[in-house]
Protein backbone atom coordinates (compact mmCIF):
# COMPACT_ATOMS: atom_id res chain seq x y z
CA UNK A 1 0.00 0.00 0.00
CA UNK A 2 3.10 2.37 0.70
CA UNK A 3 4.50 1.99 -2.61
CA UNK A 4 0.99 2.84 -4.54
CA UNK A 5 1.21 6.46 -2.17
CA UNK A 6 4.89 7.24 -3.43
CA UNK A 7 3.77 6.31 -7.39
CA UNK A 8 0.79 8.79 -6.86
CA UNK A 9 2.80 11.43 -5.25
CA UNK A 10 5.21 11.09 -7.87
CA UNK A 11 2.46 11.27 -10.44
CA UNK A 12 1.09 14.11 -9.41
CA UNK A 13 3.81 16.17 -9.06
CA UNK A 14 4.78 15.33 -12.20
CA UNK A 15 1.36 16.17 -13.33
CA UNK A 16 2.18 19.68 -11.63
CA UNK A 17 5.19 20.07 -13.15
CA UNK A 18 4.09 19.58 -16.23
CA UNK A 19 1.12 21.80 -16.58
CA UNK A 20 3.60 24.54 -15.13
CA UNK A 21 5.45 24.22 -18.16
CA UNK A 22 3.05 23.82 -20.45
CA UNK A 23 1.56 27.30 -19.22
CA UNK A 24 4.93 29.00 -19.23
CA UNK A 25 5.42 27.80 -22.98
CA UNK A 26 2.01 28.80 -23.82
CA UNK A 27 2.29 32.95 -21.73
CA UNK A 28 5.77 33.38 -24.32
CA UNK A 29 4.02 31.84 -27.54
CA UNK A 30 1.42 34.56 -26.65
CA UNK A 31 3.70 37.61 -25.64
CA UNK A 32 3.95 40.28 -28.45
CA UNK A 33 7.41 40.50 -30.00
CA UNK A 34 9.95 43.30 -29.35
CA UNK A 35 9.05 46.31 -32.18
CA UNK A 36 12.28 45.90 -34.18
CA UNK A 37 14.52 48.81 -35.69
CA UNK A 38 15.06 48.98 -39.29
CA UNK A 39 18.30 50.31 -38.75
CA UNK A 40 20.50 51.58 -35.66
CA UNK A 41 23.18 54.27 -35.63
CA UNK A 42 26.26 52.99 -34.83
CA UNK A 43 28.87 55.79 -35.05
CA UNK A 44 29.12 59.89 -36.15
CA UNK A 45 32.64 60.90 -36.45
CA UNK A 46 33.88 63.92 -37.90
CA UNK A 47 31.66 63.61 -41.12
CA UNK A 48 31.42 59.66 -41.29
CA UNK A 49 27.98 58.26 -40.50
CA UNK A 50 27.92 54.31 -39.45
CA UNK A 51 24.98 52.36 -39.47
CA UNK A 52 23.14 48.81 -39.40
CA UNK A 53 20.18 48.38 -41.10
CA UNK A 54 17.86 45.04 -40.77
CA UNK A 55 18.70 42.16 -43.32
CA UNK A 56 15.66 42.63 -44.99
CA UNK A 57 17.57 45.42 -46.61
CA UNK A 58 20.56 44.05 -47.63
CA UNK A 59 20.70 43.95 -51.77
CA UNK A 60 18.93 47.37 -51.60
CA UNK A 61 19.56 51.17 -52.09
CA UNK A 62 20.92 53.84 -50.06
CA UNK A 63 19.67 57.23 -50.98
CA UNK A 64 20.99 60.33 -49.52
CA UNK A 65 19.00 64.08 -49.69
CA UNK A 66 19.92 67.20 -48.00
CA UNK A 67 17.38 69.30 -45.98
CA UNK A 68 15.77 70.64 -49.55
CA UNK A 69 14.67 67.27 -50.11
CA UNK A 70 16.67 67.61 -53.45
CA UNK A 71 19.01 63.75 -54.02
CA UNK A 72 22.83 64.07 -53.43
CA UNK A 73 23.80 60.13 -53.94
CA UNK A 74 22.41 56.82 -53.89
CA UNK A 75 24.49 53.58 -53.83
CA UNK A 76 23.98 49.73 -53.69
CA UNK A 77 23.90 48.40 -50.15
CA UNK A 78 25.28 45.07 -50.24
CA UNK A 79 25.81 44.63 -46.11
CA UNK A 80 24.07 45.39 -43.31
CA UNK A 81 26.70 47.37 -41.54
CA UNK A 82 27.32 50.43 -43.86
CA UNK A 83 29.54 54.18 -44.00
CA UNK A 84 28.90 57.01 -45.67
CA UNK A 85 31.33 59.72 -46.18
CA UNK A 86 30.64 63.35 -46.22
CA UNK A 87 33.56 64.94 -46.05
CA UNK A 88 33.45 65.74 -49.89
CA UNK A 89 29.45 67.25 -49.24
CA UNK A 90 28.90 70.44 -48.12
CA UNK A 91 27.97 70.42 -44.31
CA UNK A 92 24.28 70.79 -43.51
CA UNK A 93 21.30 68.37 -42.60
CA UNK A 94 20.67 65.59 -44.50
CA UNK A 95 18.49 62.75 -44.71
CA UNK A 96 19.33 59.40 -45.47
CA UNK A 97 17.07 56.45 -47.07
CA UNK A 98 16.96 53.09 -47.43
CA UNK A 99 14.93 50.87 -49.67
CA UNK A 100 14.65 47.18 -51.22
CA UNK A 101 11.08 46.32 -52.43
CA UNK A 102 8.02 47.77 -50.89
CA UNK A 103 10.33 48.14 -47.63
CA UNK A 104 12.21 51.98 -46.95
CA UNK A 105 13.54 53.58 -43.63
CA UNK A 106 14.95 56.79 -43.47
CA UNK A 107 16.57 58.90 -40.82
CA UNK A 108 17.93 62.54 -40.39
CA UNK A 109 21.85 63.04 -40.19
CA UNK A 110 23.47 66.09 -38.88
CA UNK A 111 27.12 66.35 -40.42
CA UNK A 112 27.69 69.65 -38.66
CA UNK A 113 27.51 67.79 -35.34
CA UNK A 114 30.51 65.50 -34.09
CA UNK A 115 28.51 62.69 -31.74
CA UNK A 116 29.16 59.20 -30.62
CA UNK A 117 26.23 56.21 -30.54
CA UNK A 118 23.72 57.56 -32.78
CA UNK A 119 22.98 61.48 -31.18
CA UNK A 120 23.17 63.02 -34.68
CA UNK A 121 20.85 60.02 -36.07
CA UNK A 122 17.55 60.17 -35.49
CA UNK A 123 14.44 58.83 -37.47
CA UNK A 124 11.75 60.30 -39.19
Amino acid sequence: MLVNEGVNQKTVVMKTFFTIVMLLIASVSFAKPKPRNDFKILSVKKNVLYFKVDRAFVGGVVEIYDANKKFMEADSLPHTHTMIYFDEMPSGHYVVTVKKGRKHTEFKYDSDSDYSGGAAGSPL
